[in-house]
């Protein structure tokens, strides 16, 4: 379909917006709403307009960058690295690299795939990108990429959000498109629900300040937070009842209601309805990647949800490529959504067409 020159106009300005966002940046994750929305094109879009800027440092959750999707048997596009890249792998695809590289560091820690290797391309070529599998463990290379480059970009795995903690990265790109779903509405109602717990706000700063080292849930009754001691909130309807919860209510003020609960770990859909059958009025999370709340039941409940640290998103992309063969329009889905964010939407196909 022929772009119109307003149409155009509006591209230039947000692929304009999204790169000098992502230079402002040290530390950027790629977050998909679903396996082959195009975090890949994505990394390779944002790699080739800003590494004549900035030097440049590529990891990934887990492993990505096949050359076969293994669900879909689709071609997946590869992750290039130029001379001076630093990226993370495996010793197992690092074995199986074709790109001459300096190995910089290697960790003590094993994945399923062997321990993480840093190197530094000598040459350009294709590599696997392959790192630490958990957030805690994605922080402490993240902080060893920083040294040796100016930009850390992080790449996802699957639909996981947790590389994309603000614990870690600065700045977020998500990723969306017709792998999610191939009603145009579906799409934007996902993305935007997904954007809007990126944009959760924070709690006070008492409270950030009485939980900031908190790794088990806490609640705040009679003026102050309370240890249950407990881990997980998977736990707290079976103990709710019986044990510590009431017993904090006897042993202070009777019936004093609990304002707020702080949860470490996930919030899934059943504690959500849980602490909603207990007039809890506000949940405190760490950040937006431990909420699982299907769109739903947050739709259903109306949570007031606070995190300790807030996200910032600096720009969608739109894959309009459907890895069962569909296409959908693109400048479509991102004129709709971009009545509803505030933030660059580019397809970056039609990006590199228009650029060329």
């Amino acid at each position: 379909m022929e772009k119109t020159s307003g149409e155009l106009r509006s591209l230039e300005k947000d692929f304009d917006r999204l790169v000098s966002e992502i230079l402002e940046k040290n530390v950027i994750a790629i977050i998909g709403l679903e396996k082959n929305t195009g975090k890949t094109e994505t990394l390779n879009f944002i790699v080739k307009n800003v590494k004549s800027q900035k030097t440049l440092a590529l990891t990934s959750i887990g492993t990505d960058g096949e050359e076969k999707d293994l669900v879909f048997g689709t071609f997946k596009p590869s992750v290039h690295v130029d001379y001076s890249f630093i990226y993370t792998t495996t010793e197992l695809f690092f074995k199986k690299k074709t790109v001459l590289s300096e190995i910089l560091h290697v960790s003590q820690q094993q994945t399923p795939t062997g321990r993480i290797v840093i190197a530094r391309a000598l040459e350009p070529g294709k590599v696997v990108l392959s790192g630490p599998p958990t957030a805690a463990w994605m922080e402490e290379t993240v902080g060893m990429l920083k040294k040796l480059s100016e930009l850390v970009i992080i790449d996802g795995a699957l639909s996981r959000f947790s590389q994309a903690t603000p614990f870690i990265a600065d700045g977020i790109v998500l990723a969306t498109g017709a792998a999610y779903s191939l009603d145009k509405r579906e799409i934007i109602k996902h993305t935007r629900y997904i954007y809007s717990l990126c944009q959760l706000s924070e709690a006070n700063e008492n409270d950030k300040d009485a939980l900031s080292k908190a790794s088990t849930v806490h609640v705040f009754q009679n003026g102050s937070w309370k240890d249950l001691g407990v881990e997980s909130a998977l736990h707290l309807s079976k103990q709710y009842d019986t044990t510590q919860i009431e017993g904090l209510r006897e042993g202070n003020a009777i019936n004093e209601k609990i304002q707020k609960i702080y949860i470490p770990g996930a919030l899934t859909d059943s504690i959500l309805r849980f602490i909603n059958s207990k007039g809890i009025e506000e949940i405190i999370v760490r950040d937006f990647t431990k909420v699982f709340v299907s769109y739903e039941n947050y739709v259903k409940y109306k949570p007031k949800i606070s995190v300790l640290k807030s996200a910032t998103i600096i720009g969608i992309t739109v894959n309009p490529f459907s890895p069962t063969g569909y296409v959908l329009n693109s400048l479509e889905i991102i004129q709709e959504l971009k009545k509803h964010v505030d933030v660059p939407v580019i397809d970056v196909r039609l990006e590199t067409e228009s650029i060329n």
